[in-house]
């Protein structure tokens, strides 16, 4: 009978988990480059029920003494959580340092399409990936996203940009290339190049904040080229994967199978009350 209990407790804890996945893809969702997380169920494995000590009369495919029941699931469990790295809509902006990845023509390769990342570095010094093109300059001059963390260049060092400069005299062509002055000859001069990194599976890629990820292992080499199929554009973002209808959809599709698998755990609490007071006096 308490079969029932684990298994309808094991769907809440599960269901539980989803919904703090849904409710961050939806605070996520004017977050620049963010990829949407889809939360993997899986049921636990099937179990087989027999009575034991029945008449000694053997059914067919029994052993003597054992008559079967029938199947049963154990419930299911939050397995995984799994980015989704389809490419987002690019939006224009009339930020200068706003750069989005457009990566859609990658070829596919071994029947994976890798996937494109600005390569950062957080203040332990520890290379980071991130879509979100959304940068700034600091005060002493370096390129940083809004967390911080300084972009690389395609040589692996944080890129150094003048801060006296004006915004408005700073290019950024599809190859990354920082143009500083770009529409007078006499001072145009290149700074520097936003460095990419090549991820082959983006699946290995381990989500450590709001659209910021890490790589077990060994990291890739950060691009010296961009690789044909990848391009950059200056003063537009990436959009966030995340839909917001289908999202709100699927949150209370969430809550009302929470709620049946309460109702079970209630119906079980009154039951087993009803079992404890049998022979009050």
């Amino acid at each position: 009978m308490l079969r029932g209990i684990d298994t309808a407790a094991s769907g809440m804890i599960a269901l539980q988990r989803r919904q703090e996945s849904l409710t961050n893809n939806l605070a996520n969702v004017e977050t620049p480059g963010y990829k949407k997380v889809d939360t993997a169920l899986r049921a636990f494995p099937e179990v087989f029920l027999e009575r034991i000590n029945d008449a000694k009369t053997s059914l067919a495919g029994n052993a003597p003494g054992f008559s079967w029941i029938g199947s049963m699931q154990q419930g299911v469990y939050a397995q995984e959580n799994i980015s989704s790295f389809l490419q987002g809509d690019l939006v224009t902006t009339n930020n200068f340092f706003d750069v989005a990845i457009d990566d859609r023509n990658l070829p596919v390769e071994n029947g994976q399409k890798p996937g494109a990342f600005f390569a950062v570095v957080n203040a332990a010094g520890e290379i980071r990936y991130t879509r979100n093109g959304r940068f700034t300059v600091d005060e002493v001059g370096q390129l940083t996203t809004l967390e911080g963390y300084k972009v690389l260049n395609n040589q692996g060092n944080p890129i150094q940009i003048d801060p006296n400069l004006a915004s408005s005299t700073v290019s950024i062509n599809g190859n990354g290339e920082i143009i500083m002055n770009p529409d007078d000859p006499a001072t145009r001069k290149m700074a520097d190049t936003i460095g990419l990194a090549l991820i082959q599976n983006p699946n290995d890629l381990v989500k450590e904040g709001n659209g910021v990820f890490r790589l077990n292992g060994q990291n890739p080499p950060i691009l010296t080229e961009l690789p044909a199929g990848v391009q950059l554009n200056q003063k537009m973002i990436e959009r966030s994967t995340v839909d917001p209808t289908m999202t709100m959809t699927n949150m209370m599709e969430n809550v009302r199978l929470y709620e049946a698998n309460q109702k079970v755990l209630q119906a079980y609490d009154r039951s087993l009350e009803l079992l404890n007071s049998i022979g009050r006096v």
